[in-house]
């Protein structure tokens, strides 16, 4: 036989085996599918489409009422930058509810339209507006400074700037006659503009050249007066943001699944290599096969998590170990969960294949869906996508950690009880899944 032959020979033995795998086989076909559905998904929702930026989740409450605050909140809806919250449509909220949103952790940010916010913008003053904001999420604060920006320009029909303008110079230290002599200058200015714009043949005439368009609104993101009420944790480290700590939990909690995964997977490789019969075998209880291969991975996760979190502590100082009872109770969930995951995949996969091929697929599609590789806060979702995420364990795990390390949040806090219940809920269901299949595939007879 020679080379070629010999080559085709081994080719058609490999494709042979391949292909008797049926299971293992279309897993594999399917995690490309998976991954193009959900990362598709996350394009169109989360990033704006074609635009690319994500959008920003923000509070507006409306305590004015009137027809420019109307058209302001108007304004702030049309931005494809923002995502306005209640949904036109939805029951209102007031000042209170959304301040409590942002010290919870539910919101980053709130604007907060005061009473008599039509009648300073005829007047040509400053309007009463307030953000609530956490100042850490820097990058969503440029986004909603550019967003109020833009809806005031709206809400006064282009004829802010003068005011505008005034008030950037008050708050950079110019006295109170200097800015008033500005804002004077800038309605000289502004009333040109509104002639040549209402038609004035004299002044188009004397356009020599067209002006280049630029966008004021990404020039003079801060320009708008409002007033900024900062709400964070005080025992949050000053050195951490929130990419640093969506980072440290998001790879903590992907990489844990990966790792308890290939100790789930030994249970398979045991029984191929004939050390499961001979454990059957050797009185020890059946149960015990299954329950100390379960102790064996939460133990090995336990050492994984130790690892990364004192790793991340020396690194980065992220604070990992600022509240050691909320830490544990955290890292034992996690454990647990990721282990019982394992575990389920396993006791159900014919094959070593088959597990790697079904879990390679839930764990990524978890970990998108589940904020592992971003804030999924950012998406704007329909409900049955905030649905799905919300029934990913990932994100659950998430909320846990990122109570912990950005939130600065207990163990006792309402939303860290929640998803340590979902958590330990989900590890009663799977374990006892995982032992009924163990009965039937592996021990019975």
């Amino acid at each position: 036989m020679n080379l070629f032959s010999a080559s085709v020979c081994i080719a058609q033995k490999d494709l042979r085996l391949f292909f008797r795998d049926r299971t293992g086989m279309m897993l594999g076909l399917l995690l490309p599918i998976a991954l193009v559905t959900v990362f598709g998904m996350i394009m169109k929702f989360a990033f704006g489409g074609s635009s690319g930026m994500p959008k920003v989740a923000v509070w507006v409450v409306d305590a004015d009422g009137s027809d420019a605050s109307a058209k302001f909140v108007r304004g702030l809806r049309e931005l494809g930058m923002l995502s306005v919250l209640p949904r036109a449509g939805e029951p209102a909220i007031d000042a209170a509810m959304a301040r409590a949103l942002v010290l919870d952790g539910e919101a980053h940010h709130a604007i907060l339209v005061g009473k008599g916010y039509g009648e300073a913008l005829a007047a040509g003053k400053e309007p009463p507006i307030t953000v609530v904001r956490d100042p850490g999420r820097a990058m969503e604060a440029r986004l909603v400074g550019i967003g109020l920006m833009q809806a005031t320009m709206a809400a006064a029909e282009g004829k802010s700037m003068p005011w505008l303008l005034a008030s950037m110079m008050r708050r950079q230290g110019m006295s109170e006659a200097g800015a008033e002599r500005v804002q004077a200058s800038m309605l000289l200015v502004q009333n040109v503009i509104d002639r040549f714009v209402a038609g004035d043949a004299e002044l188009k005439d004397a356009a020599a050249t067209p002006a280049n368009g630029f966008d004021m609104a990404s020039i003079f993101e801060d320009m708008v007066p409002v007033v900024r009420e900062d709400v964070q944790p005080p025992a949050r480290p000053k050195n951490l943001n929130h990419q640093l700590a969506q980072s440290v939990a998001g790879m903590t909690v992907m990489m844990l699944m990966f790792g308890l995964m290939a100790c789930s997977v030994t249970l398979l490789q045991e029984r191929d290599q004939g050390t499961l019969r001979r454990l059957l075998v050797s009185g020890a209880p059946r149960a015990s096969l299954l329950f100390g291969k379960f102790l064996f991975c939460i133990a090995v996760g336990l050492l994984q998590l130790a690892i990364m979190f004192v790793y991340g502590e020396l690194v980065f100082g992220v604070g990992t170990f600022r509240d050691p009872l909320t830490l544990v109770v955290l890292a034992v969930t996690w454990a647990a969960a990721a282990t019982a995951f394992g575990m389920l995949i396993a006791v159900w996969a014919g094959t070593p294949k088959q597990a790697e091929g079904l879990s390679t697929m839930l764990i990524l599609v978890m970990a998108a869906l589940g904020g592992c590789w971003f804030p999924i806060q950012v998406a704007d979702l329909p409900w049955w996508a905030d649905v799905v995420t919300h029934a990913t364990l990932t994100h659950w795990a998430m909320t846990g950690f990122q109570g912990m390390f950005w939130h600065q949040k207990g163990v006792l806090d309402p939303t860290m009880v929640r998803a340590i219940a979902v958590q330990w809920g989900f590890v009663a269901v799977a374990t006892m899944l995982a032992w009924r299949v163990w009965r039937r595939r592996f021990t019975a007879g």
